[in-house]
């Protein structure tokens, strides 16, 4: 019972200072109260009415999807060679692949423009999406390797035993059974864009900015009410991707059951 109440304690702890942003997105005036002396739409009106606003963050859904794209085929593809494989240099695979997770992301990013600038390759769709998905893939290898050990490799044999080929019966078998975790890695991928600053800050230049970039400018320029609106839209847009993910685990998990 303690145990509960304490964790509640916490959540609620953390939560608050996000929930309380959603109110503040409603608010009348031009200026942050809480609570609110009014509430109004004219936040976010001007939001879905401001080009810029609505540029970057068409940008930042196209460059997040192509990122998604990208880090779910090479994370997975790691994964496979990970579990599936024998190799030399097996031990230091793993800490290579997680490295962009644990080296500060400022390093990550100073070494990405170092590394993209000679190529020309900074202000431009396909830096942005690479340098993204060098911090997305490990999130989607390490995903995606969760859901592989628990494959049955026996499957796929009895598959191309019956005449399918082995890419064949990856797609047919085993994707099936993983597809929770290459959603997870997916979605996580996808989220980067709109999470991480940092990176954009170093890669991105007045034809890539992205939604961070714009959020961040706004915070040192002029601090309005459309802060809280961005702020409710990425907050409702991750809670109905996650929720998604819940669900689709959930599904998968009763599948699994065996019935009687």
């Amino acid at each position: 019972m303690w145990l509960r109440l304490l964790v509640a304690l916490i959540l609620f702890v953390f939560l608050l200072p996000i929930v309380l942003i959603i109110p503040l997105s409603f608010t009348s005036v031009a200026y942050f109260q809480v609570p609110p002396p009014g509430y109004s739409l004219m936040w976010y009106e001007k939001v879905l009415q401001s080009p810029v606003w609505m540029q970057v963050f068409f940008r930042s859904l196209i460059i997040g999807l192509i990122t998604a794209i990208v880090s779910l085929i090479l994370g997975t593809m790691a994964a496979i060679a990970f579990i599936r494989l024998n190799f030399w240099g097996k031990k230091l695979f793993v800490p290579l692949m997680l490295s962009p997770m644990v080296v500060p992301t400022v390093v990550v990013a100073i070494g990405l423009y170092h590394f993209f600038a000679p190529f020309k390759l900074t202000d431009t769709y396909t830096g942005m999406i690479l340098s993204n998905a060098v911090i997305s893939i490990p999130i989607v290898f390490t995903t995606v390797s969760a859901s592989l050990k628990g494959v049955d490799r026996n499957l796929e044999l009895a598959a191309m035993g019956l005449g399918s080929t082995p890419v064949g019966a990856f797609f047919k078998i085993t994707v099936p059974i993983i597809k929770t975790g290459l959603f997870s890695g997916a979605l996580f991928a996808f989220s980067i864009v709109f999470d991480e600053p940092i990176i954009s800050l170093f890669m991105a230049g007045s034809h890539t900015k992205t939604l961070p970039i714009k959020y961040w400018e706004s915070l040192r320029t002029s601090i309005d009410p459309s802060i809280a609106v961005v702020s409710t839209i990425l907050i409702v847009m991750t809670v109905a991707l996650f929720l998604i993910q819940g669900w689709m685990g959930a599904a998968a998990a009763k599948r699994s059951v065996p019935k009687e």
